[in-house]
């Protein structure tokens, strides 16, 4: 694929950050946050005096990025480093918490050419999101325990039930929870849910201190499951409620963090089937690019999904537009109707995709297939597939044993 030019890659950045910022603001806010942050930056990299945010005076305008083609003959090396800096200053600026994401977000709405120019020009998104988990981390100020984390998280999804349904409603539900699933998850045995509607003065949840001699990610699967099922009950059903991002805004960054490091995701949680199926084919061309072309590589997915549209009848929802290529996530159309499909079946369908792909490559290439699709695909991303019956561990301990 040819190098893509200076204009080009800049406007997607500043495109694509705009978008994951209006996500959570609105994007006049967007508009004007990364107008200021460019013209600051100006002031070091005079060739961003050739980058306009057109709606940074709270206005509505389509083309919102423009960029003189002056730009193009700066070195491709200066760029780089105007552009880390803007994604460090922008992500600063959003707060830890909201930062916490903001990287992410960015590198999964950035098209498929796009992500691997960026990263041949020497800006690699998944080290400066470490490195910004890393600065959190050496401001974490003191060790949260299993009991603090659990007493928090369950303390948080009451509060938000509460003001949704009513005080009766959100004990009911945060107790039966805990109750059912305190076979399947054994450190539940630790909590106790108070009725406070009887009881004066004591908290809603108390947890023994024995809990925190658990393993921290066990404590972390059991928090996933509960705000999971709440999310599935409650959080998708009423709108303009979102469970999840009400989680987000009221974790401070410590607890996010801590919640990050015994294996909770919310991010999982809420990703609807649409966007996992269209993450699914991106992380598979992708793969399938490195060692053909772009070209082959969708055509090859879409011939799989073909193939297989006959067993799995939502296969038919999903089309994939070879001319759309360069615009990511938007050359996949997954029709709305896909959501009604049973997670379960989507899963089968997805581990038949990937299982022939995986069969049509040879030795060296199917062998780190699978390794490489969980890369692009993300952690979390995995973790979904997963709980839809995706067995990726099987895929790669088959083509061990057949080799």
């Amino acid at each position: 694929m040819p190098q893509l030019e200076n204009d080009k890659i800049l406007g997607c950045i500043l495109r694509s950050t705009i978008g994951v910022i209006s996500r959570r603001t609105s994007e006049a806010y967007a508009n004007v946050a990364i107008s200021n942050a460019v013209n600051e930056l100006a002031e070091k990299y005079n060739f961003l005096n050739y980058v306009e945010i057109q709606g940074s005076k709270y206005t509505e305008i389509f083309n919102v990025v423009d960029i003189k083609p002056e730009i193009n003959y700066i070195e491709k090396e200066e760029i780089s480093k105007a552009t880390k800096e803007f994604i460090e200053k922008i992500t600063k600026s959003m707060g830890k918490s909201a930062g916490y994401y903001l990287i992410r977000e960015i590198k999964e709405d950035l098209p498929f050419d796009y992500e691997k120019s960026i990263k041949e020009l020497g800006i690699d998104l998944d080290i400066l999101q470490l490195k910004f988990i890393t600065e959190i981390k050496q401001t974490y100020k003191y060790q949260i325990e299993n009991a603090e984390v659990l007493r928090y998280t369950l303390k948080i999804l009451f509060n938000i039930l509460d003001q949704e349904l009513g005080r009766n409603n959100s004990f009911s539900i945060i107790s039966e929870l805990v109750d059912r699933f305190r076979t399947e998850y054994r450190v539940l045995k630790y909590v106790k849910i108070n009725d406070i509607r009887s009881i004066q003065g004591v908290d809603v949840v108390t947890i023994a201190p024995e809990i925190n001699e658990i393993e921290p990610t066990t404590v972390g699967v059991a928090i996933q499951k509960v705000i999971q099922e709440i999310n599935n009950s409650y959080g998708e059903k009423r709108s303009g409620f979102s469970l999840i991002e009400k989680l987000k805004n009221s974790f401070n960054a410590d607890y996010l963090f801590k919640l990050g490091k015994i294996g909770e995701n919310l991010d999982v949680i809420q990703l609807k089937k649409e966007l996992i199926l269209k993450l699914v084919l991106k992380a598979l061309v992708s793969v399938l690019s490195e060692s053909s072309n772009q070209s082959y590589a969708m055509l090859t997915v879409d011939n799989v999904l073909r193939k297989f549209e006959g067993t799995f009848e939502y296969l038919k929802l999903i089309k994939i537009d070879s001319m759309r290529f360069s615009e990511g996530l938007e050359a996949i159309t997954v029709s709305p109707d896909i959501e009604s499909v049973r997670p379960s079946e989507l899963g089968i369908g997805i581990q038949k995709i990937v299982e022939d792909i995986i069969g049509s490559l040879g030795k060296d290439a199917s062998l780190e297939f699978v390794e490489k699709f969980k890369k692009r695909l993300g952690k979390a991303y995995i973790l979904r597939i997963e709980e839809m019956g995706v067995n990726l561990h099987i895929m790669e301990l088959r083509q061990n044993l057949m080799w």
